[in-house]
């Protein structure tokens, strides 16, 4: 969907995904800092919180740097015009910056490959195919979220307010 119909809806939601991304993770943030100073604790999961925040904002701020260059196209062509003689005798540049083609050095980018049907919208990007991709989502995406569950936790002694209460209810069984 790199310039085919539907392509202004896919940047807009690429940029508001960022912009939802980062409100709800830096607010987090900031609930744990002032969680940890109200109890008077130390601000280790405050800079747990932030590593979090960094980690999980890390791939769709890139997918969002990939669709506003239109950097996952790298093919020798342009979905309104015609190939012209810049193109390299790799077959490879990508789309025009004003009217110059540019030489590309590479296979699309982190997360995808430069396929034409990807890059016509035949086929949809949801899941990267390049290892890199798969290592951004999995370690940086899953594994900042990972580490944002556990500064929660750590900020509001959430754990043991819940053994707290097990051990409250098992008591009262017995």
């Amino acid at each position: 969907m790199n310039g085919g119909a539907g392509a202004g809806s896919v940047d807009f939601f690429h940029g508001f995904q960022v912009a939802l991304m980062m409100t709800i993770m830096f607010n987090l943030v900031q609930f744990v800092y002032w969680r940890c100073k109200a109890m008077g604790r130390n601000q280790f999961p405050t800079l747990l919180m932030l590593v979090s925040a960094i980690m999980t904002n890390f791939q769709p701020m890139a997918i969002l740097v990939v669709g506003s260059w239109k950097l996952l196209c790298c093919a020798c062509v342009d979905i309104t015009n015609p190939p012209d003689a810049s193109c390299t005798a790799s077959g490879r540049s990508f789309p025009p910056w004003g009217t110059e083609y540019r030489q590309c050095h590479g296979d699309g980018n982190w997360f995808w490959t430069g396929t034409h049907d990807r890059c016509q919208g035949e086929l949809l990007a949801l899941f990267p195919n390049q290892w890199k991709g798969w290592v951004i989502q999995i370690v940086a995406t899953w594994g900042g979220f990972v580490v944002m569950f556990v500064s929660v936790m750590m900020a509001t002694q959430l754990h043991l307010k819940i053994q707290k209460r097990w051990r409250a209810v098992r008591t009262a069984r017995a």
